[in-house]
Parts: C-alpha cells; sequence; structure tokens
C-alpha cells in the first residue's frame, strides 16, 4: 500500500542529499587543524572503513597507526605538506585532493580512497578543513587491471614491449652515484621457429611459456623483466652485485633451456643466446644498452649460439651473418642498428664489399628515411645547361610523393618548378656545411598549401654538394609533417652522408669510375677518425695512410716499411695482421696491434688498389685513441 502522506520532491533537499552519498558511499567530515581532531558528520558505522567517529589526534592516528597502506604513506604525507606548506592569505581557501588505501572492515584488507579536502586559512596557516573521503575501490581496481593488462603479455606476464622501456628509462633515471649499476640482459630463442612450424603454434606457445618460467627462476622478483618479441625477452638486472654473479645467473639459465622438444616422435632442439651491455661502461640510456645488448647478443649467435656474450668495443663494425630464424626482415633490422651505430664505417664497408656506388646510395637512403622517421631521402645532380636539380636516387616512405616518377612529373611538373625555387631560395652557409632548410613550409609560404600539401612537403633540410666552388648536387631529406624540427644528429648525418655519397656520385662527367671512385674513397678515408692505411704485403711499404695518420706524426720520408715510417721499429709490430692474411682471399680478420704506444683492436682486409695489379695489399682499420 501506498502512503498517502508521502510527496514526491521537486528540489534537492537535505534527505536527497544523504541517500545519494549513502548509494555513493561518501563520508563527511570537519577536521578542526589547530586541535588536530577530525568528526565524520555522517555516520562510519555503514561505510567500508575502519574509522572511528572521531579521529583524534588525526596526525597520530592516520601516520602511526596502520589505518593507511603502507605503501601509501608517502603519498598521504605529500598530501599533508602541500596543506600546511601553502602559502595563501587569511580567509582565503583551497582544495587538496588524495588518492589512499584506507583499512577495511571486517578483515577486507585496505580498501581504495579518494580524499577531497576544502581548507580554509587564516593568519597563522591552514585553521580548518571539510572534507569527504569517497570509495573508488571498484573503480580503481578496474582501471588498474586495464592499465596491467595494457602493460602486460597475456602469455609469459611480463612487461610488454612499451611499458619494459618505460619501466627501465624510469628506473636508470633514478640511479644514484651510491647504487649498484645494473645490466641489461636480452634473452633470444634458438630454433624456436622450427619448433614452431612443426610442432605448431600452441606447442610454440607452450615453449615460451616455460622460456618465461626459466627466466623467472634465474632472476629476481626485483628485476625488471619483459618479452619484447616473439621469443625474445629483455631483463635489467638491478643492482647488480658483481659481474660474477651476473655471469652465473646466465650460465643457469643458459643450462635449464638448452633441451630437445619432442612431438609424435620427432625432436627438435632448443636453446638460447644472450647478450649483455652493463650500466654505465656501455650506456647509461636504455637506448645505449639495448644496441650493445643486442649486438653482444648477435655476436653470440654468430659463434655458435648457446651461449652469452657481454658487449666490447671489439664488436663495432664486425660482420656478423646470423640466420634468423624469427623473423625474416631480423636480418634487416641487424643491418639498420649496424648503420645507426657507426654510419661511416658501415659505408666504407658496404662499398668495399659491393664495389657498388649506386647500391650502396640505394641502401642508406632508406636506412636514414627510417631512422629519422622521414617521407622523402633523395640524390640529385645539378644539371648546369638547364639550371635544375634532377632526381638521381630517391626513397620515399608510404607517405612520401616521388619526384622521379614520370607520371608525377607529367601530372605535377608546375608545381615542382615551385619547389624547387623555394628550396633553393633557402640555401645558406651554416655549421654543417651549405643548407636549406624550413621547418614549416605551410607557415613560412602562405598560399601554397596546394602546392605543399599535393607534394607532400611539410618540412626540409637539403644539404648543398660542390666540387670547389662548382654546385654538383644535394642530397635532401624531408617529410610530409610540417611541424617535423630536424634534430642537430640530422644535420650532422645528412652532412656527412653529403660528403661521403654525394662526392663519390656527383662527380665530373671526365672523370673516369676507377679514378673518381679512388680519389673520392681516399677523401672518405681521410674524414674517418680512425688510423686507416693500404700496405704492399710484400714489402711492407705504405701506398697509403689517411690525415688522421699524418696529423699523429710529426715527419715522414718516403721508401720505408710501415713499421719504420710510423713506428720507427726495425720489424713489424706486435700482432701484425699483414702475414695473417692470406695472398688473395677475401677474409676479413679482427687482431689486436701494439703500437702507438698502446693495444689497440683493428680489422684487417685484402685489396686491390688497382686492377692491373698483381699483388694482393692489406687494408688496416685501427682505432685512434
Amino acid at each position: 500500500m501506498t502512503d498517502s502522506n508521502f510527496e514526491i520532491p521537486q528540489e534537492f533537499d537535505t534527505e536527497i542529499y544523504r541517500t545519494l552519498n549513502d548509494v555513493e558511499n561518501i563520508i563527511y567530515f570537519k577536521w578542526t587543524i589547530n586541535e588536530d581532531i577530525m568528526e565524520f558528520i555522517t555516520s562510519v558505522e555503514q561505510s567500508d572503513y575502519d574509522l572511528p567517529q572521531v579521529v583524534s589526534p588525526a596526525s597520530t592516528v592516520f601516520f602511526g597507526g596502520n589505518v593507511i597502506h603502507p605503501e601509501d604513506g608517502a603519498t598521504f604525507e605529500k598530501f599533508f605538506d602541500e596543506m600546511f606548506w601553502q602559502q595563501q592569505t587569511r580567509n582565503d581557501s583551497k582544495y587538496f585532493s588524495s588518492k589512499i588505501r584506507l583499512r577495511g572492515k571486517n578483515d577486507r584488507g585496505y580498501l581504495w580512497a579518494e580524499f577531497r579536502l576544502l581548507i580554509y586559512f587564516d593568519d597563522n596557516g591552514p585553521s580548518m578543513g571539510f572534507g569527504c573521503i569517497c570509495n573508488i575501490n571498484v573503480k580503481q581496481l578496474w582501471q588498474m587491471e586495464l592499465q596491467h593488462s595494457a602493460e602486460h603479455d597475456v602469455l609469459t606476464g611480463f612487461l610488454n614491449k612499451i611499458a619494459t622501456q618505460k619501466n627501465i628509462e624510469t628506473y636508470l633515471l633514478k640511479l644514484t652515484p651510491n647504487d649498484l649499476p645494473p645490466a641489461l640482459v636480452i634473452i633470444d630463442a634458438d630454433g624456436f621457429k622450427a619448433i614452431n612450424d612443426s610442432f605448431g603454434h600452441l606447442f610454440g606457445d607452450g615453449v615460451l611459456v616455460d622460456m618465461g618460467n626459466a627466466i623467472k627462476s634465474v632472476f629476481r622478483q626485483k628485476d625488471i623483466v619483459g618479452r619484447i618479441g616473439g621469443d625474445e625477452f629483455v631483463v635489467l638486472f638491478v643492482d647488480m652485485p658483481s659481474q660474477e654473479v651476473l655471469e652465473k645467473r646466465c650460465t643457469e639459465l643458459l643450462q635449464s633451456l638448452n633441451k630437445n622438444y619432442e612431438n609424435n616422435n620427432q625432436s627438435l632442439p632448443f636453446s638460447v643466446s644472450i647478450g649483455i651491455a652493463l650500466y654505465p661502461e656501455h650506456g647509461t640510456t636504455y637506448t645505449d644498452l639495448f644496441k650493445r645488448a643486442d649486438r653482444a647478443l648477435y655476436d653470440s649467435k654468430s659463434r655458435g649460439k648457446n651461449r652469452y656474450s657481454i658487449y666490447h668495443m671489439g664488436l663495432i663494425g664486425r660482420n656478423i651473418s646470423v640466420e634468423n630464424e624469427r623473423d625474416p626482415h631480423h636480418a634487416e633490422d641487424i643491418r639498420q642498428k649496424a648503420f645507426e651505430d657507426n654510419m661511416l664505417e658501415f659505408i666504407l664497408n658496404l662499398l668495399y664489399e659491393t664495389q657498388n656506388p649506386e647500391a650502396t646510395i640505394s641502401l642508406c637512403l632508406g636506412m636514414l628515411g627510417k631512422q629519422f622517421n622521414l617521407d622523402r631521402v633523395s640524390v640529385s645532380k645539378f644539371n648546369k645547361s638547364s639550371n635544375q636539380y634532377i632526381t638521381a636516387f630517391e626513397w620515399i616512405s608510404p607517405n612520401g610523393f616521388s619526384l622521379s616518377s614520370q607520371e608525377n612529373i607529367e601530372k605535377y611538373g608546375e608545381y615542382m618548378n615551385v619547389r624547387y625555387s623555394i628550396v633553393d631560395s633557402h640555401y645558406e652557409p651554416t655549421p654543417y656545411g651549405v643548407m636549406s632548410v624550413c621547418q614549416n613550409t605551410y607557415t613560412s609560404y602562405p598560399g601554397y598549401e596546394e602546392v605543399f600539401t599535393t607534394l607532400k612537403l611539410g618540412s626540409f633540410v637539403h644539404s648543398q654538394i660542390a666540387h670547389g666552388s662548382e654546385i654538383v648536387g644535394s642530397v635532401a631529406f624531408e617529410t610530409a609533417n610540417p611541424n617535423h624540427e630536424f634534430s642537430k644528429e640530422e644535420y650532422t648525418r645528412l652532412s656527412i652522408f653529403s660528403v661521403l655519397l654525394g662526392n663519390i656520385l656527383l662527380n665530373h662527367q671526365n672523370d673516369s669510375v676507377s679514378d673518381k671512385l679512388t680519389k673520392h674513397l681516399q677523401n672518405i678515408l681521410d674524414h674517418m677518425m680512425e688510423f686507416i692505411y693500404v700496405v704492399d704485403k710484400d714489402t711492407y711499404e705504405p701506398i697509403y695512410f689517411n690525415n688522421t695518420i699524418r696529423q699523429t706524426l710529426m715527419s715522414t720520408t718516403s721508401a720505408q716499411t710501415c713499421y719504420k715510417r710510423f713506428h720507427n721499429l726495425d720489424a713489424p709490430c706486435e700482432g701484425c695482421p699483414i702475414q695473417k692474411l692470406s695472398k688473395n682471399g677475401n677474409e676479413y680478420i679482427d687482431v689486436k696491434i701494439n703500437n702507438w704506444g698502446v693495444e689497440t683492436p683493428a680489422r684487417a682486409y685484402n685489396i686491390r688498389w688497382e686492377d692491373d695489379m698483381d699483388n694482393c695489399l692489406a687494408l688496416i682499420i685501427q682505432s685512434s685513441f
């Protein structure tokens, strides 16, 4: 039966507010700060929190007891500090809020709550506070679950790739000189592709779970562990007691995962390879440590797998050839890393291996584009008769626009002429050479939006290439995005690339191919910081040495052996690689040479300086100091 005296409210009143607060599980309080007494205005009996109706002294109860979760004590302390150190004037007020966990009733553990507090100030500081405590436990746990799902790999429970990098970067930023240094460890499966293909993906998932469990058992709970690829894991071994302890853990992991998996009377081998980079010797950022650990990993792969390697300088430039078992594009990733680590040496090695400047340029354009997230990278020749730049080589991203496409030339030739005129108008001397730079074409040239939109040109930097005072071409970095800000590294790489590749290709037309290649290769070598020299293997007489050696030597004389000319020795240097090279083979060897007063790593190759030479020469690249 309905109460005939009941009236449906038409406006908010006290009862409606009380009912809504009960539904939302909100409890209100008054805090007399001068007396440190907190009184709950609404009853705490119906709340989920184990709190008295009057909390006195409030600061002692909250900070001295176990009302607040131990992990949230610092958060609540910061909350209080913000209130008491706030510089407010008399009769002013300030709103504060904080999320913490409070002790629940009936052994429910700690429940998430949000403190909301309005503080009033007098001449002596905070005087009176009015606030409420809102139960946000379900909402907070749900948000935390969503965040956990977004950051963790479903199969292994480890952090995913993005979260791994974020957590490691955060840890590294907080390191102090008094902390024990960490080490970055990359663990990659050997033989996983064969197992996955032969036994099926479900079996393969089981193998990855086994791999994850082994990693959990070897490393500690406080270490940061992530799965960053199909069968690739990263561990930041924090607070490393010693390198010996780390090596022992890696050995245990190798032993536990060196096994055969069997299915339907078929048995396939499985193991892992490990690469290690040490902080701070090999880097102080995630990116640097990962690059070094990745190089060490593929050293492990190249030396037979099922082993660990610690990064060292001798790995730089080493020609590591590893059969890719995980990803058909991973060999390209390795090559990209080698290019980014040492562009000079990469290009020199590629030129020597291919003897093809055109192929080298085409490959390097793409690597520069991918490294800096560009949409177009190109090398152009300057035609004096037509006073035009003609695209000789071009790499474009899926979002790029080709200027060498005949169809585009015929359709948008007028737009291209405008584009070339704008680029030419920006050329001026810079610390990196003569360059044309425009960070945002849309704001710099209003009215030409249709041109830039059609040609997908939002920002650009072009480096001019010249022989003496004669302009012969340019190298360009371009993006469709008008907000791309070119970095110092981009300017530096563009400048080096212009010297290395532009001068090899864009040369005087009357030079022969062999003459110009020799000439410009020597120019490249002169710009490298290493000691580089070419020696006749029969006579030990140097027929070329670069400018780095010239600057080191006070004087030189002709018709002397390299060991006499460079080091005033009567016999070859200790560790000299010349006798270790075969007569005419194509091998590449790593050695340590004891000369110039120190033992330094070096690489040696057999080369021919000229096609008609009978004897093979040795090219030696030695680290400078």
